[in-house]
């Protein structure tokens, strides 16, 4: 996880590099040097850049086309660019703001006033950040709220007030097949919304972890037995290939959801009469979980679409099971919270397989 903000900085003379860099710390820092505008765009497409601070008379690319070339590139759109620079006058200040720049500064500067400038533009481009992700969330939930939650309920309301309504026949041979519709929902339900209080904590930043020395099979068969009734009805065979001492360093409230999620997808795209395979290595400082079926797969754009905030992907189970276009968004942001990773591999009509990274210790 990077630590550092990555700041670069554009001059084409050597001299001038070197004094910006005496007045930036290089503990706050890691700093990027480029001799024209160029190099600058190599730099810019090739590391994840925080703030470029950018002179504007060069060779060849100006400090304007430079500007605008790498707002263009859509990695880039929002990094704040500072103009550092001898042009001083009124139109060269004007240009500079319209190009893309989101500050100005004259040469010879003041070394504090600069260190002031590139923390305060990186700290309003962190808030910024922060702030459309806070939208994405809410936008996410909301879509959530609408599909997932609204339509079971609704569902759930009119079978009962059919019920007590004496509208629904009791005897009837559809009523238990109603009884447990209604189970079913409920259950679906409650997990979304267990689900969605996880996440939210996660994002707001109230969840406090408690990392632990979790024991891989005991673990993954307690998740499993939540699963029971839907493996049950779809006759699907599990494979645990896990050695039992086997363990891995992990929180373990954020660690059971994860697994849910990923066991649960896995059921529910599994054919009848299917497997899933779960398999457990250890792999230098890490510690590898496999968990394979032989379902439906997915294309490459779906599994794109599944891990993004502003994607609410969701389908049906091959049992109709219904999702939620939370999970596996969810899946991804508890791992790197305990500082795992997630990989897919898929191919449609043959399954997919969800590899779990965990640190060993």
């Amino acid at each position: 996880m990077k630590t550092k903000k990555n700041i670069l900085i554009v001059d084409d003379n050597q001299i001038n590099l070197e004094v910006i860099s005496n007045y930036l710390n290089e503990n706050d820092y890691q700093l990027f040097f480029a001799l024209n505008g160029r190099s600058a765009l190599q730099i810019a497409e090739t590391n994840d850049i925080d703030l470029v601070l950018m002179d504007i008379m060069m060779p060849g690319l100006d400090g304007f086309e430079t500007t605008k070339l790498i707002h263009d590139n859509l990695k880039n759109k929002e990094v704040p660019i500072i103009f550092v620079t001898a042009k001083s006058q009124t139109k060269d200040i004007v240009q500079g703001f319209n190009t893309g720049g989101v500050d100005y500064i004259t040469k010879p500067f003041n070394g504090e006033e600069l260190s002031i400038r590139v923390k305060t533009h990186i700290d309003l481009a962190d808030a910024k950040k922060t702030i459309v992700k806070f939208q994405k969330t809410r936008d996410r939930l909301y879509s959530v709220l609408a599909h997932d939650i609204r339509a079971p309920l609704a569902s759930m309301a009119l079978l009962l007030d059919g019920i007590q309504g004496k509208y629904i026949d009791s005897s009837s041979p559809h009523f238990n097949q109603l009884i447990s519709e209604i189970s079913h929902n409920t259950k679906h339900t409650l997990a979304l919304i267990h689900n969605i209080l996880d996440w939210t904590k996660v994002q707001g930043s109230t969840i406090e972890l408690q990392p632990t020395e979790i024991n891989i099979k005991e673990h993954i068969e307690e998740c499993m037995s939540i699963l029971n009734l839907n493996l049950n009805e779809k006759q699907i065979q599990i494979i645990i290939d896990i050695d039992p001492l086997l363990t891995f360093w992990g929180d373990d409230m954020t660690c059971s959801n994860i697994f849910r999620n990923i066991l649960s997808n896995a059921v529910k795209f599994s054919h009848i009469t299917g497997k899933v395979i779960i398999k457990a290595q250890e792999r230098d400082d890490q510690v590898v979980i496999e968990i394979s079926d032989t379902g439906v797969g997915m294309s490459q754009e779906v599994i794109e679409k599944i891990f993004k905030l502003d994607e609410h992907y969701t389908t049906k189970g091959t049992n109709n099971e219904k999702g939620t276009g939370l999970g596996l968004y969810m899946v991804k942001d508890f791992l790197k919270l305990n500082n795992g990773k997630i990989e897919v591999e898929s191919e449609i009509n043959k399954g997919s397989t969800f590899k779990l990274y965990f640190p060993k210790q």
